[in-house]
């Protein structure tokens, strides 16, 4: 499954377009891992064009780093510092999933919560001493952005979190995110780094994870504390999680999100966008000015690819 995703990302990238001088996430692959030129030639027949009726030349948001990319063809829409090297924050979180699900003890095996898997910064959803499930923790990382459910989560694999941390760097380098670096599992370190390309790269393989996919286009879950016979709700920490919006005719809609804090870091969002026409593209913002606009950055950059580009039938 890890090679098929691998594959789906490099052999759907191409170079820049000669007619449109776009550019794709293919230029910032090693050479011998880009495609033949008629590959390039047949993927860019059916990527999105830009409308020439249309003069906007982009959009005005606060993130400082931008990057839109087609879910299909992995052609980049639009790009703002897309290969400037920031903290993550949270966004973490997708590489620690991946990894986990490696390493996965089961998903009905239960582990203890422990004082060492708390974490300063967040809001603390487990208690000391209370049982869980390995689903409900990977849910409750994803959908609440627990800390505490994070580590415990990596801890149930039976690696270290030194181990852990160093599998998420080598998942990273198979995946080709070569700006990226991790050196913690939640994202609560400063010195979790990567680009908006390489998070595109890493929203790719996740997003198409049928598990992550599943839980990151989940609003709200309860979770089962085993051993006190409670129930407790969580809420995702993606506010406009299945909502429409657009104007007139036009509708769109955040089928799977994972947002992400830290002060150094501002706020930051990696979403999957589609339309009403079941078109798909990954939108990466990082550096937002608040809570909000990194939703506000999010509509607005959708909005202004569905508008400013044409998708083939072919």
């Amino acid at each position: 499954m890890f090679e098929l995703l691998v594959n789906l990302i490099l052999t759907s990238l191409f170079l820049k377009s000669q007619a449109g001088g776009q550019m794709t996430l293919d230029s910032l692959i090693r050479p011998e891992y880009r495609l033949e030129q008629a590959e390039v030639r047949s993927l860019e027949k059916k990527a999105p064009q830009k409308d020439d009726s249309k003069y906007s030349l982009g959009v005005n948001v606060s993130a400082q780093s931008v990057l839109v990319v087609d879910d299909k063809t992995n052609k980049i829409l639009y790009d703002k510092n897309s290969q400037e090297v920031r903290s993550i924050a949270s966004l973490t979180k997708l590489m620690t999933a991946l990894v986990f699900l490696d390493y996965n003890p089961g998903w009905d095996s239960s582990v203890k919560i422990s004082d060492l898997d708390y974490r300063d910064g967040g809001i603390q959803y487990l208690i000391n001493g209370e049982v869980i499930s390995v689903s409900d923790l990977f849910h409750a990382s994803l959908i609440s952005s627990s800390n505490e459910a994070t580590v415990a989560l990596a801890r149930s694999t039976g690696l270290s979190l030194d181990e852990f941390v160093s599998k998420m760097n080598e998942k990273a380098k198979e995946l080709r995110m070569n700006s990226t670096s991790f050196s913690d599992v939640t994202g609560l370190s400063n010195y979790n780094k990567s680009t908006a390309v390489d998070l595109a790269i890493l929203s790719k393989a996740a997003f198409d994870s049928s598990r992550i996919k599943e839980v990151t286009g989940t609003e709200s879950y309860t979770i089962t504390i085993i051993n006190r016979g409670l129930t407790r709700n969580i809420k995702s920490t993606d506010k406009i999680l299945n909502q429409e919006f657009g104007l007139g005719d036009q509708s769109y809609k955040v089928e799977n999100g994972k947002t992400g804090y830290l002060e150094i870091a501002g706020y930051n969002f990696a979403s999957r966008v589609s339309d009403s026409g079941n078109r798909r593209i990954l939108v990466i913002v990082l550096g937002s000015s608040t809570i909000n606009s990194r939703f506000t950055d999010t509509k607005s950059l959708a909005y202004w690819v569905f508008n400013n580009f044409n998708w083939s039938n072919i």
